[in-house]
């Protein structure tokens, strides 16, 4: 690894920037302001009155406090959404405001005494659909960030790299990250099964639970109330926590900022151990930045099976030499909407494909032909095609196929083939 990885948390309300670079033993924190130990940057921006100035974080809530401009927020659903602002009269797409802001928070990274260029960028978020995954691509275009790779991954990813970076012991048995955003508490329980060859690790995400944050309006109030969210949680975890074995719990989340979980944490405490802390997604993204260049001997054993994974090795059943061999397509273990690949081979005299498509669970093998119509009238032996596999989602493959035809002696005809297979 060279020059920089950034991990980058995209929560709902803030965002988190962690980076890692050659030397360093352990992904560092950067704060917008040298010092503050302040490391959420709220995901706001704000428009100065018919001046072209923007403002972003704290800053930006500064700015409209003091009646000086124009507040936006909820910067990654309106992207998503597919929202325009309308701001001093301009109308702004989602899209142009969430990529500033994340231009924009970049900087932050100049101030944290981190010199070299950033290599790579991992996006992390809570949940990475198709339409997520559409806005981020389109926003990584927007940021013009050069000889920068640029990735995306769930909490949940996030959380199996941070944990499997962690000492042994922490991870003996399963590991439960409880995040609080201030609204809901989400429970992601990573575990591993160690039967498998490699072995393949798991972070269920439960159902959100809503826990609204009390609004406190006195000081006298604020006991009474921290002791009802405090009463709360603990029923709450009680309930997780029944029939489970766990060796840690994590404490997430902008809703742990104050400490009213006392009588909670004594639940939790119980022949386990807890942390809490707010970093742990966006050092997860730099950790599996790491593990891209240099893995860990722990990454070179494990899998993630995750919800984005594509769950099955698929191959091919092709001649080499006149012997028949199995050429590898797609890895399991793979982000559906990372899956970018293309293969140039000969068509088999019978002018299928024949496909093998093998679970990683211990299931059955199965095979699918794909048979292409209205082939080039020429010799088998010059039937060479470009192979293109993609994904739509975690299920579906798509398969793209274009006659190349045969150096001199025939040209591309022209035709292609499009396939969609379920897997």
């Amino acid at each position: 690894m060279t020059g920089m990885v950034v991990g980058f948390d995209l929560g709902k309300y803030a965002v988190q920037i962690s980076y890692l670079r050659d030397g360093m033993e352990a992904p560092q924190m950067a704060e917008q302001v040298i010092g503050s130990q302040v490391f959420n940057i709220p995901m706001v921006l704000c428009k100065r009155h018919k001046v072209n100035q923007w403002f972003y974080g704290r800053e930006a809530i500064r700015q409209h406090e003091r009646g000086e401009g124009t507040l936006v927020d909820g910067l990654l659903r309106k992207a998503v959404d597919g929202e325009r602002e309308v701001i001093d009269g301009e109308e702004i797409e989602g899209i142009a405001l969430l990529t500033l802001f994340i231009k924009r928070s970049l900087s932050v990274l100049g101030g944290s005494h981190v010199s070299g260029s950033i290599t790579d960028i991992m996006f992390t978020c809570e949940t990475l659909d198709t339409d997520v995954v559409n806005v981020m691509s389109r926003v990584s275009e927007g940021l013009q960030l050069r000889n920068c790779n640029v990735y995306f991954q769930s909490y949940a990813e996030s959380i199996y790299h941070y944990v499997i970076h962690q000492d042994r012991e922490i991870w003996r048995e399963a590991v439960m990250c409880s995040y609080y955003d201030g609204n809901d508490v989400t429970d992601y329980t990573f575990s591993c099964n160690p039967k498998t060859t490699p072995i393949v690790a798991f972070v269920d995400k439960s159902m959100p639970y809503r826990m609204p944050m009390p609004q406190i309006v006195t000081e006298d109030a604020r006991a009474a109330a921290y002791e009802r969210l405090d009463r709360q949680y603990s029923d709450h975890m009680k309930d997780e926590l029944a029939d489970t074995y766990l060796s840690a719990i994590y404490l997430l989340g902008d809703g742990f900022k104050e400490e009213w979980y006392s009588k909670s944490v004594g639940i939790l405490a119980r022949n386990r151990r807890v942390f809490v802390g707010n970093d742990l997604f966006s050092r997860g993204a730099c950790y599996s930045l790491q593990d891209k260049y240099t893995p860990s001997e722990t990454a070179r054993t494990h899998v993630f099976l995750g919800v984005d994974k594509l769950r099955s090795n698929i191959g091919m059943d092709v001649l080499r030499r006149g012997k028949g061999s199995y050429l590898a397509l797609l890895d399991a273990g793979i982000n559906w909407y990372d899956v970018k690949c293309e293969y140039e081979l000969f068509l088999p005299e019978d002018g299928k494909l024949h496909l093998v498509i093998i679970p990683l669970d211990g299931g059955e093998h199965t095979g699918r032909d794909i048979e292409l119509m209205d082939m080039p009238d020429r010799d088998p032996d010059t039937l060479r095609v470009l192979l293109k596999m993609s994904m739509s989602d975690v299920n579906t493959v798509n398969i793209h196929i274009e006659d190349l035809g045969f150096g001199e002696l025939f040209e591309p005809s022209g035709k292609e083939w499009d396939f969609v297979i379920e897997v």
